[in-house]
């Protein structure tokens, strides 16, 4: 899973943007049933295995999904700012804890997790994505910090890489790392390559982009995928070549996409007041929509877990299970 951005959520805007494409809907495909939910306020969600982690303010509450009808909560862990992002990996969690920093968490209990260590970074940390014993941490104020996390205990910072606009995420795939920026940056870092860190391509993306998921070969057949997410839009990059991504037009769902979670080629976007809607992205410049789910309130997030979606919306994570 990738680096989730738990503030900073972009509302529906009734304003048309102008040469967006249009949408392609062909006949829905896959159909949902809810089989359970979890009641609340939430703001971003993961799910690794078994166990769901939601964050909501300066809380990351840990709970067993192994029956999704019946969520077991396991634990909670407050601290010190709110977060921004998390990031689970394995049995440790990397926290964009604002002015906090970095905060690495042991949760191989689920039941008692621990602070292993933290990170001091320049400003506000609110992203971070993995790369081996690397963390590369988005940080309003110093761009894109790269980070030693081979001791989770004592992380230490590498060197930064700072963006033209401010940084707003970024996640991995393989040794590429992928980050926004505001207003407009779309940059490819290869992890893998010795200091210093550069970037293998800089893009202008549209406007107000704010999120980033991505696909890659090992997720199947289609082109490798980066999907942007901001302004009620997404925007969709063919990254199969890092050094020349390949940028499809830019897509308005329905209700105005919130966020998105990536399945191979396939998109669930939290689309607010049109709920859950499935999106076929295997040629990126036509878009189709092939399943959908109304929601109770609008969606703001979503993760999926095997044949599990589990949507945020303002009052609790609606859990659905998909066919076929």
């Amino acid at each position: 899973m990738t680096t989730r951005s738990a503030t900073g959520f972009v509302r529906f805007c009734s304003v048309a943007i102008a040469s967006l494409s249009a949408a392609v809907v062909s006949g829905q495909t896959l159909s949902f049933s809810q089989v359970g939910s979890i009641p609340g306020q939430v703001d971003t969600i993961d799910v690794q295995g078994t166990h769901a982690y939601l964050a909501a303010g300066k809380t990351l509450t840990i709970f067993d999904v192994s029956n999704p009808a019946a969520p077991k909560r396991e634990s909670a862990y407050t601290f010190p700012e709110e977060i921004w992002s998390f990031n689970v990996k394995g049995s440790l969690v990397y926290v964009g804890d604002n002015f906090f920093g970095l905060a690495v968490l042991d949760v191989s209990n689920p039941s008692a997790p621990v602070l292993r260590g933290s990170l001091k970074t320049p400003g506000q940390a609110k992203a971070a994505a993995i790369f081996g014993t690397k963390a590369l941490v988005v940080d309003h104020m110093a761009g894109l910090v790269l980070v030693d996390i081979s001791n989770p205990a004592k992380p230490m910072s590498l060197g930064s890489f700072f963006v033209d606009g401010y940084a707003r995420d970024v996640v991995t795939s393989g040794s590429l790392a992928y980050a926004v920026d505001s207003p407009t940056g779309f940059y490819v870092l290869d992890l893998a390559k010795p200091d210093p860190l550069e970037p293998v391509s800089t893009l202008q993306s549209g406007t107000g982009l704010r999120t980033v998921e991505v696909s890659d070969a090992s997720s199947g057949p289609g082109p490798n995928l980066a999907v942007l997410v901001g302004g009620g839009s997404i925007q969709v990059y063919d990254v199969s070549n890092p050094a020349k991504p390949i940028k499809a037009p830019p897509y308005r769902t329905p209700g105005g996409a919130q966020r998105v979670a990536l399945k191979g080629r396939v998109a669930y976007v939290a689309d607010g007041a049109a709920g859950l809607q499935v999106v076929d992205l295997m040629i990126p410049s036509k878009p189709t929509i092939v399943g959908s789910y109304g929601t109770p309130a609008p969606a703001r997030d979503v993760a999926v877990a095997d044949s599990l979606v589990f949507v945020v919306t303002s009052s609790e994570v609606v859990i659905l299970r998909q066919t076929p």
